[in-house]
């Protein structure tokens, strides 16, 4: 399946100005991966860089991407909200520049109940540019 293929809207239950990924690249139960082109126009961008705040919301989307597919193409139910519940070991080596695409994979760690610890990573081509552990917890289905 091409993942990229498939409107990133039905997968998220954010919506535009705040949607922080592009496409679902990849999926699986225990890895996922979205990317982002960062465009001056993005609510996160200032000064020609994608905020950290900005970074780690696109982190946090590439979580909620991985389970609004498992909801919405495995599972035949509809988009849950999520919600940050930590970040933990944020290493940000340098904030991504416009015109940029970064690539995001998060490694499932745990999953408990409707807890899910992943270990992310983002990249701008082989540089790795961030690194972090969060915690995703999922919410009521979404009202889209």
């Amino acid at each position: 399946m091409n993942y990229t293929d498939i409107n990133i809207l039905e997968l998220l239950p954010q919506r535009p100005p705040f949607v922080m990924v592009d496409h679902l690249t990849d999926y699986s139960e225990a890895q996922s991966s979205c990317d982002l082109t960062i465009r001056e126009d993005n609510v996160f961008c200032k000064d020609g860089e994608l905020a950290a705040a900005g970074l780690v919301e696109h982190i946090a989307q590439t979580c909620a991407a991985r389970l609004g597919y498992y909801n919405k193409y495995i599972l035949k139910t509809g988009v849950r909200l999520g919600f940050i519940g930590e970040v933990k070991d944020l290493d940000i080596v340098r904030l991504p520049r416009q015109g940029e695409r970064i690539d995001t994979t998060i490694t499932v760690i745990q999953e408990i109940f409707d807890v899910t610890l992943v270990n992310a990573e983002v990249r701008v081509g082989t540089e790795v540019i961030a690194t972090t552990r969060l915690k995703i917890a999922q919410g009521e289905q979404s009202s889209e």
